[in-house]
This record gives structure tokens, sequence and C-alpha cells, in this order.
């Protein structure tokens, strides 16, 4: 009964104004996002910074945030993923300890058997939380059967509130080898000298690029020529409003107009085949 008093009372208003709903009852609304099963050997992209990414079988998650919102201001547009779709996890990557990048509630939800790599900010955080971390810093690797995950640096702030950028290992990004194929998450950074080592040292097949205020147009187009990877994933949008979410899709679209076939857009629910084997390129601007 109360809850038709209140939708018939949303109603009244909206007609009242026009049909502009009141805000404090658009806050709550989400869209819902038809999650499937995670492809095997593919990347699946569910939304800001987070992706589930399958070699082999082995479920890898980057920098998952579900939580209804985050910093108070900024609340989730689309819905989550259920439990059971992202339940084969084995291991999550966190890049830095940056409130959306980085909730204990959201980790919670995930099977204690999961292993947690992170830098040492945001294992520190976790631990005091009582979360199980596998500390990481640029140049440690965690082998997994099939491959291999490496930590590699990024330039940004690392700890929760902080918001200097560094180079030292506070936040970092990760490379996945297998046999067939590097995947390089980049996390978020801005445009730094370390896109050109990583490609020398990885030569990446595929770049899972955070696409946000930190790192977009020009310097996005110098960060992919750097790396040379013949796929790119932009990600970074799609699950919460602020900037990213405003100004993402042109930034991305952006980068198709310039580079084309090489930037792969995927919206969230979408995935895309690791094409295992493929021969390497260098890309041209």
């Amino acid at each position: 009964m109360i809850a038709r008093m209140l939708v018939a009372a949303a109603t009244a208003l909206t007609a009242a104004n026009g049909g502009c709903a009141p805000a404090v009852l658009s806050r709550e609304r989400t869209v819902p996002v038809v999650y499937a099963e995670p492809k095997p050997d593919a990347i699946t992209f569910w939304g800001h910074a987070c992706a589930y990414i399958d070699v082999g079988g082995f479920g890898i998650v980057t920098d998952p945030v579900f939580s209804r919102k985050y910093a108070t201001i900024r609340r989730r547009l689309i819905a989550s993923p259920p439990v059971d779709v992202y339940d084969q996890t084995r291991v999550i990557m966190i890049s830095h300890a940056h409130q959306d990048h980085l909730d204990p509630a959201t980790l919670a939800r995930f099977s204690r058997s999961t292993v947690i790599l992170a830098p040492y900010p945001a294992a520190r955080y976790l631990q005091r939380r009582g979360i199980r971390v596998w500390v990481m810093r640029p140049g440690d690797e965690y082998p997994f059967r099939g491959g291999s995950i490496i930590a590699v640096p990024a330039h940004h702030p690392g700890g929760r509130l902080s918001l200097k950028a560094r180079s030292d290992g506070r936040a970092i990004g990760y490379v996945i080898r297998t046999p067939s194929e590097t995947i390089y998450y980049t996390g978020d950074t801005e445009y730094f000298s370390g896109f050109e080592k990583i490609a020398a040292k990885f030569r990446p097949d595929v770049v899972l690029l955070n696409l946000n205020a930190h790192l977009h147009s020009e310097d996005a187009l110098r960060a992919i020529d750097d790396l040379g990877a013949p796929v790119v994933i932009p990600i970074h949008l799609g699950a919460y409003n602020g900037k990213s979410e405003r100004l993402g899709p042109r930034w991305r679209s952006e980068l198709v107009d310039s580079l084309g076939a090489q930037i792969v857009p995927l919206e969230v629910g979408q995935s895309m085949p690791l094409t295992t084997g493929a021969p390497k390129r260098r890309s041209r601007r």
C-alpha cells in the first residue's frame, strides 16, 4: 500500500512539473544489463574498469566495484553482475586504492578462495579490514596454470585518498602472459615513459586501456602508439555517473575515428574472443 502511494505521488509530481520526475526518486533507478556467463578464452566488459578475462578456463577480474555508489556522489547507473557469473573467478587484480577501483564490499561477494593481487597501499587498506592480499610491486610475478601475471608501473596516485601521481609502485598495471597471448591492463595512469618500456619488454597483443580524465585524446593516442598492440579495448565508462561517463563515449569515438579496427569498443556485457596465436604487428598513426 505504501509503495503504491509513493508511486502515485511520484506520478502526480511528474505531471505537475511538466514530465520531469523528482530527482530524489530518479537517483535510485538503475538500468538492467544482461550479464551472461563469461565466454571461454575471451575478455568480457562489466563496466567502468572491470573486465572478466578467461584464459583457458582461468578467470581473472580487473578492479571490480559493484556497489550502488562510491565517494557518496557517484552512483551506479546499471545493474551489477550476479554472483553466478563471476563465481569462477580465480584472481582479482587491483590497480590502486581509489574508491572506484577498490571496494571491500564488492570483494566480499567473491569466493574466499579468490586470490587478490594489489599494490602495497591498496593491500594495506584491505589487510586492515581482514582481507587477505598478495602484495604486488612492479616486476613481481604471480604464476597460474597456463600463464602468469606481472605487475608493471603506472603513473597515478596509489593511496585511498592520495592525489599525487607517482610511478613508484603505489599504483600499478598488470600484464597477463600466456603461451599464445599477452594482455596488458593499464590500470589508471597518465601518459608516461613506462608505456614504451612495457611495450619493449612484453609486446602486448591486447591492451585494456583505462580511458579517463588522466589519459585521453592525444595522450591516449601516444600511449597506444608506444604500445603497438594489435587490439586496444577502451574501458573506464558505462557504470557510474561522472566525467568518465559523460566524456568517455566521445574519447572512445575519437580513438575509433583515428585508429579504426585496432580499437574494439565493448559495451557492458559484451565479449571479445582472444585470438590465440594471432601474429603481432606494430601500430601506426
